[in-house]
């Protein structure tokens, strides 16, 4: 089977040439717009969803009349690109890659699904496919996370087109991601006059970052980093208020409890006296682990000859981690540099993508 690949890159070159930032609801309109007339044209049962309150757009095809799917395949169409990069850095094609803002995070991969999709539509209409193309995966999919879980849990499997890893590995794990807002209040004083009637929030807050730091765990898999911090109000003012934003990485359950508790205790017993720290867990997405069903599916795939990566970073796939369904990550064509000025895609690794999973699909789709 053949991808039609002078098709396939004009498609290429029109979607990364629209900017499509996660703020930027005009730009995933027109990215959803695209995506929605070509499933259409293609016989699947289409829809644009909103999603949260800016009405981001989420694109939904499915096969005709099917009431559970064989598939779930999923990607997105935003980037992390601000407003005005396609025009300073449109597409274009250099000794045998694409080159723009998006090209392997991941537009190359939502379009492949579309001609993977199309294809299987003309040959093995029999297999029901479930599509879901999100606008705010690069924002952690916090709106329309539930629109995702909603269709994938009446789905049997799960592929991610995120780009594929060096040699064509794939992913078949992730680490779960938690962030955190520490927001600690102690008591203002002049720190001249009377330092001891004061309670520093800011000697409080690095008190935790040296703690929290000590909760690392390399050999587990756990990491912990404040990124962000800020406190007080002048130089000679004991500091009333500090603030911090942290992530806890881990691929282990018990590795988050462990680290979740250790929190509990540094605000239940603090290091200043006389100030008081609140901590809010702002989001959470669970670590995606292969499961004995995602080993099964790795069984069946053994024919093919593919190896599995780990991955530090998140995806959609962790917010399908805990449905129980066997997800595979990481099915989208190959590049480099995602996130910068330098990113690109590997064009030959189109064809061998597309090759690869409508083998698969119509495969393990087929069989009863």
């Amino acid at each position: 089977m053949a991808l039609q690949m002078d098709q396939y890159l004009k498609d290429l070159e029109y979607i990364i040439n629209i900017d499509s930032g996660s703020s930027d609801i005009e730009g995933n309109d027109r990215m959803a717009e695209f995506f929605f007339r070509a499933f259409e044209e293609a016989g699947f049962d289409s829809e644009i969803r909103r999603a949260g309150e800016k009405n981001r757009p989420v694109v939904i095809a499915k096969t005709p009349e099917a009431g559970e799917f064989e598939f779930y395949l999923g990607g997105h169409m935003d980037t992390v690109f601000p407003k005005g990069t396609a025009a300073k850095r449109p597409f274009h094609i250099r000794e045998g890659c694409a080159f723009g803002p998006g090209t392997v995070d991941m537009k190359a991969g939502a379009l492949l699904i579309l001609y993977i999709a199309r294809e299987l539509r003309k040959t093995s209409p029999e297999i029901p496919l479930c599509i879901v193309l999100n606008s705010d995966e690069e924002l952690g999919s916090v709106d329309s996370a539930d629109i995702l879980r909603e269709q994938a849990a009446r789905c049997r499997r799960a592929f991610i087109f995120e780009g594929g890893r060096k040699g064509g590995k794939l992913v078949n794990e992730r680490k779960g991601i938690a962030k955190f807002r520490i927001e600690i209040q102690g008591m203002a004083s002049h720190s001249g006059t009377a330092p001891r009637r004061g309670a520093s929030a800011v000697v409080e807050l690095a008190h935790w970052i040296v703690q929290l730091d000590k909760l690392k765990n390399y050999n587990k898999g756990t990491t912990i980093n404040v990124g962000l911090m800020e406190g007080g109000t002048a130089l000679n003012m004991v500091a009333p208020h500090s603030k911090a934003l942290m992530e806890v990485r881990y691929v282990q359950p018990q590795e988050f409890k462990r680290v979740e508790r250790a929190i509990e205790k540094l605000a239940e017993n603090p290091y200043v006296e006389g100030t008081q720290a609140e901590v809010r867990k702002l989001s959470h997405y669970p670590p995606v682990i292969p499961t004995d069903r995602t080993r099964a599916l790795m069984k069946d795939l053994e024919k093919y000859n593919l190896e599995y990566v780990k991955a530090g970073g998140t995806s959609d796939a962790n917010r399908l981690a805990d449905l129980g369904i066997p997800i595979i990550d990481g099915c989208g064509p190959l590049g480099g540099f995602p996130h910068s000025e330098d990113e690109f895609l590997d064009i030959e690794t189109v064809q061998q993508r597309f090759d690869l999973f409508c083998a698969i699909i119509r495969d393990i789709g087929g069989r009863k």
